[in-house]
């Protein structure tokens, strides 16, 4: 279902004050309500290679598997929406694409990126990511970072090693614990999340969240909420005038209005009670 004028976007991606080249991706398609960012890491310019081949699968993939699915059908054993599976193998096949490659070309060995992606469908939001590009939700003036890092620093506060504030200090940030490409195998996490009118969407590489604290983001989305194109721009400012030590990255979404497949999804579930 396209979500001209019920869903407004805005990308942007810089690479930065220090780097030379931008290993980010970011992409996206309307007409099926599907964002993706990827902060790619390796050797020369490998890194730029696998987030560009994030991107691009899940993407592809995606679009040809719309039509096929059975939309607004839960799966039994896992709960998830079909949807949300669908998302999930796309970025699977991303990762087994990057492994390959890294594995047969000498000058990608060692290549990974990070990965976040976002479709929008049915008043809901689907997301699977992978390390710790993010994502954050903007509702009612309040910013809510709803993804988990798969990153050192959250694994040793998760075990109790480190208070938040400690590991901030103590620990090296950017050291992630899973990555598409790198191992054989990568486990994706899933999340569904509703949507409501108003709530604005913010997917973002750690080139942002490293350089500028929530509190700063918080702030200019709701400055700029109207205007989504500045948002993202004056984003990336913020993280370019804080040192831009990083490519920097964003992919914005504001819900305009119901995208839902006819009566919204919480209605049809109160059917079952």
């Amino acid at each position: 279902m396209a979500l001209k004028g019920k869903v407004a976007t805005a990308l942007a991606t810089d690479t930065g004050r220090v780097r030379s080249n931008n290993e980010d991706a970011v992409g996206e398609d309307p007409d099926i309500g599907l964002l993706v960012l990827a902060d790619g890491m390796g050797g020369y310019n490998a890194g730029e290679i696998a987030s560009g081949i994030s991107v691009t699968t899940v993407l592809d993939l995606m679009r040809r598997q719309w039509p096929e699915l059975r939309h607004g059908e839960i799966d039994a054993d896992s709960g998830h929406s079909v949807e949300t599976l669908a998302l999930r193998e796309a970025v699977e096949q991303a990762h087994r694409t990057i492994h390959s490659v890294a594995q047969s070309q000498p000058q990608c060995a060692g290549m990974g990126t990070t990965i976040v992606a976002c479709l929008l469908h049915d008043d809901r939001l689907s997301i699977a990511y992978v390390g710790d590009s993010r994502l954050y939700r903007f509702r009612n003036g309040r910013l809510e970072q709803i993804t988990r890092d798969h990153s050192l620093v959250e694994e040793l506060i998760a075990r109790g090693h480190y208070s938040r504030e400690d590991a901030s200090r103590l620990v090296r940030k950017n050291i992630v614990t899973r990555a598409l490409g790198v191992e054989s195998d990568v486990g994706v996490d899933l999340i569904e999340e509703t949507a409501e009118i108003g709530d604005v969407i913010l997917l973002c590489s750690d080139g942002l969240t490293d350089m500028v604290d929530d509190n700063q983001i918080g702030l200019t989305l709701d400055r700029h909420a109207a205007t989504l194109d500045h948002a993202a721009l004056e984003l990336v400012t913020l993280a370019n005038a804080a040192g831009g030590k990083d490519n920097v990255s964003v992919v914005l979404a504001r819900v305009d209005s119901s995208f839902a497949r006819g009566r919204r999804w919480y209605e049809r579930l109160m059917e079952w009670f």
